[in-house]
């Protein structure tokens, strides 16, 4: 009779929000969205939530940032239905499989991220990794710095269709980390397993960041099944 409440991220929502009021005709490509301050108050989330949401927002060409300071509609959200698709089909794919696709996929990513990261990407890196280290954030906040972890190593890379894929299956990525940050202990060794790969990263080893990266997603997988009670 009952289904099961799905946590949503908050940032997901204020991004629905600003998608609806566009649509709505509310806002149109060229007007300027309200100060961050004022709209973060007005929607009652953090201040970094909603950067959050401008990040993906401008990610996808719906907001743009102009010099002098502002935030503009830039275009309608018309692919928003094709992203929707595509994440539909994906979440039919098991756990496990994404696992065997990210040691194939991360593992290029890893290795241009050791080959071209800047410092201010580096600094990206950390960022999201010191904030869960220093237990700034929640659980379910730690889980978007977890993603944020990973999709800042994506736009290392400066490729887009790396970053574009990243993006795409980092919901799936939160359910398996939904699943596994609760097991005793998983989440402190989480920590050590990023830290040890954006190490690697920072000193440029590519083969020291892959060989973290598996040990990373093997011991996922080990999780999942422990989860699920095959192990």
């Amino acid at each position: 009779m009952f289904k099961k409440i799905e946590y949503r991220r908050l940032y997901e929502d204020v991004i629905t929000q600003i998608e609806n009021i566009i649509l709505a005709g509310q806002l149109a490509p060229g007007d300027k969205l309200p100060p961050e301050r004022e709209l973060a108050e007005e929607i009652g989330v953090s201040r970094g939530t909603l950067r959050e949401a401008f990040r993906i927002l401008e990610r996808q060409g719906i907001i743009e940032t102009r010099p002098g300071g502002g935030r503009y509609v830039r275009k309608l959200p018309e692919n928003r239905l094709d992203r929707e698709r595509i994440l539909s089909n994906l979440e039919t794919a098991a756990m496990l499989d994404l696992l065997e696709a990210r040691e194939a996929l991360e593992s290029k990513i890893i290795e241009l991220a050791c080959e071209r990261a800047t410092k201010a990407d580096l600094e990206a890196i950390e960022r999201a990794l010191s904030i869960i280290e220093e237990g700034k954030a929640e659980r379910y906040e730690v889980l978007d710095h977890d993603q944020a972890f990973h999709l800042a190593i994506a736009e290392a890379t400066h490729n887009i269709v790396f970053v574009t894929i990243c993006e795409l299956y980092l919901d799936l990525l939160f359910k398996i980390r939904a699943k596994t940050t609760v097991m005793p202990g998983r989440a402190k060794q989480i920590l050590e397993e990023h830290r040890a790969i954006f190490e690697a990263i920072k000193c440029r080893d590519a083969n020291g960041a892959k060989k973290a990266l598996m040990d990373h997603l093997r011991n996922i997988r080990t999780s999942i099944k422990k989860a699920e009670g095959k192990e």
